[in-house]
């Protein structure tokens, strides 16, 4: 196509957009082809402005919600062929849905004469309520004063006794636990008191006081034994006991009795302990540090101060110094000297009368036993003497001689004794 062939409708094709779209079909007039016409671009420009044009005219918001056939019509009658129709049309925004006209539900029927009817019930219930308890009373009064009167004398004589009984019972019982109340309270106070004054007076335990079990060790592998065969849990041992233990197996270790210094002391303990090289270890041994640094039982020379950059400081060395008994409590002193007061038994002193009764006691036992011994006749038969051993005969003897004794008691008597025995003289 030349510029020459141009025909009044493509003219009408080269209408700005603006037009385009107020006017979406343009029919030419008489009057375009008298018009002079200016120099136009060659024919590819002028394609590619015309697609453009209807790209933007398909892309705007009065035109994308139309339909298709609309589209493609208008097109047409643009100018454009109909593949260029089909790869404007996929490359356009998809339009959006038709969305239907919004429906509103019918409103509910109001609630205001039923509520105005249910108002209205309720005043007239209480009219007719009133109009019939008004009724009510005056014709009791007329009518049935006297009966009346009567239940009311037969409440003040019955009811009102017993209401009035039980009334004053629930009051006692108030007053009476409240009583007890206040009784359980002085006396818990008072309790708390004495409490507090006791515990004054009992001796104060030790901070830094170790175990019963751990207290008599006096190294690691003593320390160690005491678990025995189950695994040895170092968090449960006291640090006074770790850092005492592994100062004396540090200093017996040593050729010279040189203390050992922060550094030296840890190391050591790292070597003797591998655990301390653990997590767990890792937090026990500052539990070392805190209690090295600041138990008064570990003793640093020099002396912890502020850190000096002098070149001539040394680090310092640390000892143990065992504590001191606690002083006893007033208690324990009244006991001691209660004990040393009181007079030594003589229970362990030998007496001169113990074999005596010893010898006693067993011959007691003898003849205890030879009375529960069933008889038995001699084998020589009667008036034949059996032959016995010189300590059975010299025990009979002995009984013989004791039995005398007891028998004729009276006769070792004394005048006094026997005098108190005889019967008074009427």
């Amino acid at each position: 196509m030349t510029n020459e062939d141009k025909t009044p409708k493509d003219q009408v094709n080269n209408v700005p957009s603006d037009q385009a779209n107020d006017t979406p079909v343009q029919t030419p007039t008489p009057t375009l082809v008298s018009e002079p016409q200016a120099p136009n671009l060659p024919s590819t420009e002028d394609r590619s402005l015309l697609l453009s044009r209807a790209r933007s005219f398909l892309q705007s918001p009065q035109v994308a919600n139309q339909g298709v056939d609309f589209k493609r019509q208008f097109l047409r009658e643009k100018g454009i062929h109909e593949p260029e129709i089909n790869s404007l049309l996929q490359n356009a925004p998809p339009s959006a849905p038709l969305v239907p006209p919004r429906t509103y539900p019918q409103p509910p029927p109001s609630n205001l004469p039923n509520l105005l009817l249910g108002i209205s019930r309720v005043f007239s219930w209480l009219a007719g309520s009133s109009a019939l308890l008004i009724f009510i009373y005056y014709v009791s009064r007329h009518l049935y004063g006297n009966t009346a009167r009567m239940f009311i004398d037969i409440a003040q004589r019955f009811l009102l006794p017993r209401i009035a009984q039980s009334h004053m019972a629930r009051h006692s019982l108030k007053n009476h636990h409240l009583t007890l109340m206040r009784r359980f309270t002085t006396s818990l106070s008072s309790f708390k008191e004495s409490q507090a004054e006791t515990w004054s007076t009992l001796p104060r335990a030790h901070a830094w006081r170790e175990p019963i079990e751990f207290s008599n060790c006096s190294s690691i592998d003593e320390m160690t034994g005491v678990f025995g065969e189950k695994e040895v849990q170092y968090d449960k041992v006291s640090p006074v006991t770790v850092l005492r233990c592994g100062l004396a197996d540090f200093i017996e270790g040593q050729d010279s009795e040189e203390k050992p210094t922060t550094e030296e002391l840890f190391r050591y303990l790292e070597e003797r302990i591998p655990w301390l090289l653990s997590d767990d270890g890792a937090k026990y041994e500052q539990r070392l540090w805190e209690v090295l640094s600041s138990c008064p039982l570990f003793i640093a020379e020099p002396a912890l101060s502020a850190p000096s950059t002098s070149p001539e400081s040394q680090p310092p060395r640390w000892s143990y110094l065992p504590p001191l008994a606690p002083d006893p409590s007033p208690l324990v002193k009244s006991l001691l000297s209660l004990k040393l007061s009181l007079p030594k038994s003589q229970a362990s002193k030998p007496s001169i009368f113990q074999k005596t009764f010893q010898a006693l006691s067993e011959f007691t036992g003898y003849i205890s036993t030879q009375v529960y011994v069933p008889y038995r006749p001699p084998v020589g038969g009667a008036g034949i003497g059996t032959n016995l051993s010189p300590i059975e005969e010299q025990l009979r003897r002995e009984i013989r001689a004791l039995k005398g004794l007891v028998l004729n008691r009276r006769s070792f008597l004394t005048p006094d004794a026997r005098a108190s025995t005889l019967p008074a003289s009427t």
